[in-house]
């Protein structure tokens, strides 16, 4: 109940008093809106967990703010129990088909008013944490089909080849192990992420080369690299470690940026890797020369609600989910991610996309 807000909209002064006084007695806090134009300002400023609409009110009637508000993305999840005196069945299923979850006639009882209250919230709450661990489950669909597919991807491009070079398998036998072990280690890591958000666990941090990493990164994408005839600039010093989840970090951070950046970088270009040491904090820089990213779409890169995908140089495609994994991880190893980008275009040459990862270093 604590910090619930609960919207009160009714044009009597003497129902607003009493709705008042009973809400905040019993822990919660109140807008009040005498009218319908200033309940729709009101939920501009102000998103209630609950609001409770009169229905007959002058100028602008209940079902109107009704109708309004659950067209909106922003408040149609509000629920709104309806202040009635009327009980004609009719007028109720006209509530109901307007968006309200519920109405109370006048007068009201107390004790009827307080438990329907706390029954609308309880299940706002309960729809919320379900959404929540839709997505959840989404980013952990995304490791299984993106993360996976990169290993994976790299054995079967090997064996491709085998079939016309036998000698060429033995060459990559040890990448072939450090793809299958990553596959492991990924399944295992999408155990550790559920027990994570359980609370069951917490992420196991070690330190480990950043360079190592990289490289083993640029291993598992070698077919991608050398598809799209990528050069990586790799400039990272040798005694550079960071404290993160090496299973997670290289598999669902390092190669989730890494990917993006040879999908939206142009044939035959570069991409520059550098890392800066700076009080006992490492920031790694992944530097593309590729389309960049629209300006419209930067403020809802990591938004798992806002999911754009865009097709890449030679039509790459992508499920849009990496970004807001990459963040997820980051900030469970207690870094910090930045993008800076320009979208090419005809006017300027200075394109692409840098991808700043600050992490710790002991």
């Amino acid at each position: 109940m604590e910090n619930q807000s609960i919207l009160i909209v009714d044009d009597n002064p003497r129902n607003i008093q009493l709705l008042n006084h009973i809400l905040v007695q019993n822990g919660y806090k109140t807008i009040i809106a005498r009218d319908g134009e200033e309940a729709l300002g009101s939920v501009n400023l102000s998103l209630p967990d609950l609001i409770l609409l009169d229905i007959m009110m002058p100028e602008m009637d209940g079902y109107e703010v009704c109708r309004r508000l659950k067209l909106s993305e922003e408040t149609k999840d509000i629920p709104i129990i309806f202040l009635t005196a009327k009980v004609d069945v009719a007028d109720l299923i006209k509530g109901f088909e307007e968006g309200a979850v519920d109405y109370i006639t006048k007068p009201f009882n107390a004790r009827e008013l307080l438990r329907r209250i706390q029954t609308h919230l309880e299940l706002k709450e309960k729809t919320e944490s379900l959404i929540i661990a839709k997505n959840n489950y989404k980013h952990l669909l995304h490791i299984l089909c993106h993360d996976l597919a990169n290993p994976i991807g790299f054995v079967s491009g090997v064996l491709e080849v085998a079939e016309e070079d036998p000698a060429f398998f033995d060459e990559m036998k040890e990448n072939i192990k450090i793809s299958i072990d990553n596959s492991v280690s990924i399944i295992n890591l999408i155990r550790d992420i559920r027990a994570l958000e359980e609370g069951k666990m917490e992420l196991s941090l070690e330190h480990i080369s950043l360079k190592s990493a990289l490289e083993e990164s640029s291993r598992i994408l070698s077919k991608i690299i050398y598809d799209k005839k990528i050069k990586i600039i790799l400039d990272v010093e040798e005694n550079h470690f960071i404290f993160v989840e090496k299973t997670s970090f290289i598999n669902s951070v390092l190669n989730n940026i890494l990917t993006n950046a040879i999908k939206f970088s142009f044939p035959e270009s570069n991409i520059n890797i550098s890392s800066e040491l700076h009080d006992n904090m490492i920031t790694l820089s992944i530097r593309d020369f590729g389309l960049g990213i629209p300006e419209s779409l930067l403020p809802s890169i990591f938004d798992t609600s806002k999911i754009t995908s865009r097709l890449g140089t030679i039509g790459e495609k992508g499920t849009g989910f990496g970004m807001a994994l990459v963040q997820k991880f980051v900030k469970a190893y207690g870094g910090d991610i930045n993008i800076i980008s320009t979208e090419k275009n005809d006017s300027t040459d200075n394109h692409g996309t840098e991808v700043q990862i600050t992490l710790k270093s002991s």
